[in-house]
């Protein structure tokens, strides 16, 4: 009796953990960036939905490259985005779930503070959801970048 009753408290905490893990979204929380060209981490990012479902990427944090000046305004964004701080900036907007394909995102807008570049951006979850591969383009373009990061 006292061992059925241990396992079935157990099992229930088990199946409870398994719901409550399913309803998260491995989305959302703090990415840390990684730049393909250098393979330094640039910036850490937080990543949030807002009320329409839209996922949404914020700078909270910056790195300079090794050997170079940490670069805090986004100077060769035109804009809105001229010259404002990096940190707090949105990256990221727009991205929505692919309803036809688990795990992949599609619909976003991406800016890179480096650069200024605007770009298209999508991407999917990777290796159980620690990393997230991006791809952005410029619009009409054929070429673009893919660009890697990771949870914590």
């Amino acid at each position: 009796m006292k061992f059925n009753l241990i396992t079935a408290l157990f099992l229930s905490l088990c199946s409870f953990g398994h719901y409550a893990s399913a309803g998260t979204d491995p989305l959302l929380g703090t990415w840390k960036t990684i730049d393909e060209r250098t393979g330094y981490s640039l910036a850490d990012v937080a990543i949030s939905k807002d009320k329409d479902q839209h996922y949404t990427a914020k700078v909270i944090r910056t790195r300079a490259i090794p050997g170079t000046a940490l670069q805090e305004t986004c100077i060769k964004c035109s804009g809105a985005q001229k010259n404002m701080p990096i940190v707090g900036m949105a990256m990221l907007t727009g991205l929505n779930a692919d309803p036809a394909h688990q795990r992949e995102y599609i619909d976003g807008k991406m800016i890179d503070p480096l650069s200024g570049q605007r770009s298209v951006a999508r991407a999917r979850l990777m290796n159980s959801g620690k990393h997230l591969l991006i791809h952005s383009r410029p619009e009409g373009s054929a070429v673009g970048r893919n660009l890697t990061w990771v949870k914590y």
